[in-house]
């Protein structure tokens, strides 16, 4: 082999050692199109910071389409594709809408499909928006980290009350209802509305009980439900099956929908260690018991680490095809 070809090679394996040096060195960044709900705007910090990522929040638009980053979550409001550099991997939502609207909406669209998605951030919702209308992009589902350095269980084991009682928008008669039962088996318990309560109070008494029972509208992710399940606190869930159990006190909120299909879920991110689920009031009565007798089997924490951790939630949105191969 003579000298000169000899020093091509060399020349060719040089060059391609400093390329993997920058793509192994290279930080990717994640701008977050704000505003966003303050739980999602924590989770996101902490998934970033998990995997090193470098995380920038704006509320400006011009940020989101000078394009100097790998990812951006366009939060809660449409920003132009065809104005944000195509190298660019788009992630929109998940606060847009209750129900499909906007210009993500119709007619499935090649070019922003290869590169665009809509966060759902759970299946059911998916199912429900399919039903309604076509989507131009993608859907995925990319939950939120839970804090699982805030949320941990209680080691010193210091039961104060046999449980909470957590309520959020149903009807007044279901709630009433609920309650007699759990007096009539004598537990002692503490009840949490939404929107009614400081959270330090709320994970204190988690840490002091043995389960939590929820009456609890639809959820598309459920934070209050899940940082129970990281205190490793088993739920008896009274499931929300469809978008019209929300209730105002004593109606539907969505009444006017009828008779559409709006099945749904208060527990999307659920197995079967995490507690015990019924559909109905009347099942609670049957379903105390049998979560007196067994709170200690389960391990909700458990499903939580290998479902929502930081890292996890992360690593959905970094093994998707269409994000940026340039994180190592």
């Amino acid at each position: 082999m003579n000298k000169k070809l000899l020093r091509e090679i060399r020349s060719i394996k040089n060059s391609k050692k400093k390329n993997l040096s920058k793509t192994k060195t290279h930080q990717m960044k994640l701008l977050f199109h704000s505003p966003g709900h303050a739980k999602n705007t924590h989770a996101i910090q902490q998934m970033c910071k998990s995997r090193g990522i470098e995380l920038i929040f704006t509320h400006d638009d011009n940020m989101a389409y000078q394009g100097n980053y790998d990812i951006l979550i366009a939060n809660s409001r449409f920003l132009d594709p065809n104005r944000i550099p195509s190298h660019i991997f788009i992630i929109f939502g998940p606060q847009h809408f209750v129900f499909p609207s906007g210009p993500l909406v119709g007619k499935y669209d090649l070019e922003y499909s290869k590169r665009c998605v809509f966060n759902s951030l759970s299946k059911w919702v998916e199912k429900m928006w399919l039903s309604m209308t076509d989507f131009k992009i993608p859907i995925v589902q990319f939950p939120f980290t839970v804090d699982l350095e805030k949320f941990t269980p209680n080691l010193s084991k210091q039961i104060t009350i046999d449980c909470v009682f957590y309520v959020k928008q149903r009807q007044n008669n279901l709630i009433s209802t609920a309650e007699n039962i759990i007096q009539k088996h004598s537990l002692s318990y503490q009840k949490f509305v939404y929107g009614s309560y400081q959270e330090n109070n709320y994970l204190q008494t988690l840490k002091s009980c043995k389960f939590m029972i929820t009456l609890d509208r639809h959820e598309s992710q459920g934070f209050a439900l899940e940082e129970a399940m990281a205190c490793n606190i088993p739920l008896l869930v009274i499931d929300a099956t469809t978008m019209y159990d929300e209730s105002n006190g004593n109606n539907s909120v969505y009444s006017y929908l009828q008779p559409r299909d709006l099945s749904a879920t208060s527990v999307p991110y659920w197995s079967d260690d995490c507690g015990i689920r019924i559909t109905e009031v009347s099942e609670l009565d049957s379903a105390l018991t049998e979560m007196e007798k067994r709170y200690l089997e389960f391990q909700p924490r458990k499903y939580i680490e290998a479902t929502l951790s930081p890292e996890v939630c992360m690593d959905r949105i970094l093994n998707h095809p269409y994000c940026p191969q340039t994180h190592i």
